[in-house]
């Protein structure tokens, strides 16, 4: 008995749940009769799915883009870490000309000492790995930006037992990301 009741229940509320499905259907055609009286309802409802159409279109396009710009993204920020590897390589191996091929020519390295600015060729940075012996050197990536073919990056880097807060200005040369400057400031 108790078992009968529960099915009328559910029958009730199926039967109700149709009837409000129906009387929906029934405003929605009377509404879209109101605002678009001569319009017919196939071609409503064809404009309707082709509507659907172009956004299922769109979504599966904004995905494919989505993905295409993560890939290229990776291959911009691997292009932009090689010339940051190079220059901490120069560092550990205690040779400026690994470092070179990251460097612009015309790039310069600037500082803040006792407050003032300096300023000089990054080929003083060159030449002074080549006058240092090999030592540890390693860094810690805390910015990339990237904006077409420029960049910012800052890392952490540490030369033996001195710690840099390094920040690099890049522009993509060809298929090479160049630094054109380098500033640092000295940490503890």
């Amino acid at each position: 008995m108790i078992m009968q009741n529960n099915n009328d229940q559910k029958g009730t509320i199926s039967h109700s749940a149709d009837v409000k499905i129906n009387g929906l259907r029934e405003n929605s055609r009377n509404i879209a009769k109101k605002v678009f009286p001569s319009v017919p309802t196939v071609l409503l409802l064809s404009a309707l799915t082709f509507g659907s159409l172009l956004i299922s279109c769109q979504n599966s396009i904004n995905q494919n883009n989505k993905k295409e710009v993560m890939q290229n993204n990776q291959e911009q920020k691997n292009g932009i870490l090689k010339a940051i590897d190079l220059y901490v390589e120069a560092g550990r191996k205690g040779d400026g000309n690994i470092a070179k091929p990251a460097f612009s020519s015309t790039a310069t390295m600037s500082w803040s000492e006792n407050g003032e600015l300096k300023s000089v060729p990054i080929q003083v940075l060159i030449d002074g790995f080549s006058a240092l012996e090999p030592m540890e050197a390693s860094y810690k990536l805390t910015t990339l930006d990237v904006e077409g073919d420029a960049a910012i990056v800052r890392i952490e880097s540490q030369f033996g037992p001195d710690k840099y807060a390094d920040m690099f200005t890049l522009v993509k040369d060809g298929s090479d990301w160049k630094i054109i400057s380098k500033i640092y400031q000295v940490t503890k």
